[in-house]
Parts: C-alpha cells; sequence; structure tokens
C-alpha cells in the first residue's frame, strides 16, 4: 500500500495526498469516484455563486416583534439625542420597507393556495 497518492497533479507533480484505504490513489484521482467529484465541483460552484454568497451574508429577517422592538429603542436614542433624526427616519422608512415586502409575500402566498385550491374548476356563464 503506497503512502501516498500514485496520482500526478495538473502541474506534472506527483500527487501528495494520502491514498483511500485498499487503494493507492486519493479521491481526486480514483476512477470509481468520477461521480462524487463532479458531484462536489457542482456543489463547490454553487457555493461561490453570488446568490449563494449573498444568502449567508444576509441575517435572517426580524419578526413584527423583533422589529418593533428596533424601532422603538431608536425611537427612545432619538429622543435622548444619542440617535440622529434623520438615521431614525431612515430606520423608519427600511422598517415600512420590510413591513411591504412581509405583506406583500403573505399575499402571494395565499394566493398561490387559491390558486391550486382551485385548479381545473369551471366557472359557469
Amino acid at each position: 500500500m503506497a503512502e501516498r497518492c500514485v496520482g500526478v497533479n495538473k502541474s506534472g507533480q506527483p500527487c501528495s495526498a494520502k491514498p483511500l484505504p485498499g487503494s493507492d490513489r486519493c479521491p481526486w484521482h480514483d476512477p470509481a469516484w468520477d461521480e462524487r467529484r463532479k458531484a462536489w465541483s457542482i456543489r463547490g460552484g454553487h457555493g461561490k455563486s453570488n446568490k449563494a454568497r449573498a444568502k449567508k451574508a444576509m441575517p435572517p429577517a426580524m419578526t413584527t416583534a423583533e422589529l418593533l422592538q428596533q424601532l422603538s429603542s431608536v425611537f427612545e436614542l432619538t429622543l435622548a439625542g444619542v440617535v440622529e433624526p434623520g438615521v431614525a427616519q431612515a430606520c423608519g422608512s427600511l422598517a415600512r420597507t420590510m413591513v411591504m415586502i412581509r405583506e406583500t409575500a403573505e399575499v402571494e402566498a395565499r394566493v398561490a393556495e387559491l390558486e391550486a385550491t382551485t385548479k381545473g374548476w369551471k366557472v359557469p356563464r
């Protein structure tokens, strides 16, 4: 049993990875692992997409109660002179947008449910 894989890397150098148990090749050079390597590559590519990176960077959406609590804190800090009114106004605008998005998503979900429920119904004339 070899201590190192007998495969060769892209630069022509011997592979330095440990071979799989019972094999003289690592997962990257063992032909029996072709399908798994393809799956790893696909998964890796999806993880690097802009969409995946943005999703990782986005914090989870606040609940309505959390949003109200944050806005209450901003309101109190504004009255105390700690937060500038412009910042408080921006927070309020963002909160309004968040609520509108949440309401729109709820309406879209309800419409989709209704459409699924009524699929195939014929309207009498």
